[in-house]
């Protein structure tokens, strides 16, 4: 006998296959599925339930409330009526300027003392100026205009600094290399076959080319050091939540930081000096932080072993970090990287990678997404794979790497650091990468050195480490080498100072 539904069976069956489609209860049961979860049936019916109110619910994020678009074409123009800026972006990969500007005093700053008389300044795209253009290396955002400036650049211009233009920058600070799908990728000036490094690409560029003498660029996962490295200058990321991040256009504001980039050291430590005195740059609670001396027990340095150096970095890295700690004294044969009085360490940071990555990637994707209102389309490829990722991570593995992060800094610190005041590693196990007309596309350990460039690096953001990257003697290709030097939270006047003396002996 052929047994015809009723209406209600019908119904309910249509509006089961409805749940079984809600995108909250496929999250759930995907994410049950990673961590091989058992005793599912009950959640399940419990997320099933649920469901409807669960999708009907969900607000995406809202975008930046500071940002708006330019009503009209006097928004970009002086009293005089001149444009106050102009446009570079053409050439912007190779001089590392976006946008000059016109006029001299761009924030409006009132002038509070000559300390930075002489400096030129320029900027990462992503850090903002009051009806400036900010675009953030993506060029879909050319119409949006801040309604605030960074209290860091108020404070720069306010000491006397000129601030001469924005820099080119990977696509929304996404790409170790300097990429930009749509600017070009930012050349090395030191020599052309290789790439700048990023994402602050045209800040290092600016600076080693000499279009400026300081440049204030992000760092989420060693995007000041590298470019500062790969480029043959120094870049300096502070420790996490020392500079206020009003004004920038986040990435990930969990790991995100302003830091700078100069031809040596001691410019970097007097522009930082004058940014550590800003109320409006660093909160008082921080400062006092800033200011409080280390312990007496904490000496000197510890340094990657030479074991682990040679068997994590490119041979011409290996070779100029070793010299390096030879040249310091910290080691007694260069040939043979025989340990000195120094002590070593060999530690494996994969996890702490890792979580790095989770948290960047979920954070992005929040960001990135808002700014282009869930269109993508408006990205190029490298960055949308990026982006993609952050949007398959589940809840609890990002949440699981926010809530560790205060307890593996300390973990860190104690078994990797020890007594020692600072930590000295290559700040990349790789030179400078190629660039794409000179890259064999079909060999995998090229392309692999695109995922290598932030290994030593990526990890200080998530811990929240100082750090400072100095430039090691050239190579035969003219390209150099950085040594990062480590610090522990808060200690980043003294790692300034172990920076300047550490480059003296470099010389």
């Amino acid at each position: 006998m052929l047994l015809i539904p009723t209406e209600r069976q019908i119904m309910s069956a249509y509006e089961d296959m409805k749940v079984d489609e809600s995108p909250s209860l496929r999250i759930s049961r995907a994410v049950n599925e990673l961590l091989d979860s058992t005793g599912t049936v009950r959640s399940d019916a419990l997320v099933t339930a649920d469901a409807r109110t669960n999708d009907s619910t969900f607000v995406a994020p809202t975008p930046l409330s500071w940002l708006r678009a330019s009503q009209t074409r006097t928004d970009d123009t002086s009293r005089n009526d001149q444009p106050r800026w102009i446009g570079s972006e053409a050439d912007s990969s190779r001089t590392g300027i976006v946008r000059r500007y016109s006029e001299q005093r761009v924030t409006q700053a009132r002038a509070r003392s000559d300390k930075l008389a002489g400096f030129r300044f320029t900027h990462k795209d992503n850090i903002a100026v009051k009806d400036y253009p900010l675009t953030a290396g993506n060029p879909s955002l050319h119409n949006l205009r801040p309604r605030l400036t960074s209290p860091l650049l108020t404070a720069i211009e306010s000491a006397g600094g000129a601030i001469v233009g924005a820099n080119h920058m990977a696509e929304f600070a996404l790409s170790p290399t300097g990429h930009n799908h749509w600017l070009g990728d930012g050349v090395n000036p030191r020599n052309e076959a290789y790439l700048s490094g990023g994402s602050s690409s045209g800040s290092a560029i600016a600076v080693a080319s000499g279009a400026c003498d300081v440049s204030l660029g992000t760092d989420t996962g060693g995007s000041v050091r590298l470019p500062a490295s790969f480029c043959g200058v120094v870049g300096y990321k502070p420790s996490n939540d020392v500079f206020s991040t009003t004004g920038l256009i986040p990435l990930s504001e969990s790991l995100d930081t302003i830091g700078l980039i100069a031809s040596n050291a001691v410019s970097v430590r007097t522009v930082a000096d004058v940014l550590f005195s800003d109320d409006e740059v660093v909160p008082t609670d921080v400062r006092d932080r800033l200011d409080r001396p280390a312990a007496a027990t904490l000496t000197g340095f510890v340094h990657l072993s030479v074991s682990a150096v040679r068997r994590t970095c490119d041979t011409a890295v290996a070779a100029a970090f070793i010299a390096a700690l030879t040249q310091i004294g910290l080691i007694d044969s260069k040939e043979h990287g025989t340990p000195g009085a120094s002590p070593e360490v060999d530690y494996d940071d994969s996890d702490l990678n890792r979580r790095a990555v989770i948290v960047v990637s979920v954070e992005a994707a929040r960001n990135v997404g808002r700014m282009l209102d869930w269109n993508w389309d408006r990205l190029g490829d490298q960055v949308l794979s990026r982006v993609s990722r952050g949007t398959s991570v589940s809840a609890i593995e990002y949440a699981d790497a926010i809530a560790e992060r205060r307890a593996l800094q300390s973990e860190f610190i104690e078994s990797v650091m020890g007594k020692s005041r600072f930590l000295l590693t290559p700040t990349s196990p790789i030179p400078a990468p190629k660039s794409p007309s000179s890259l064999n596309s079909a060999d995998p350990e090229q392309r692999s050195d695109y995922m290598r460039a932030s290994a030593y690096a990526r990890t200080i953001n998530y811990l929240g480490l100082p750090a400072i990257s100095i430039p090691l003697p050239a190579t035969d290709d003219a390209t150099s080498p950085g040594l990062q030097i480590i610090g522990r939270p808060y200690d980043d006047r003294a790692l300034l100072d172990s920076a300047v003396s550490l480059s003296k002996m470099l010389v």
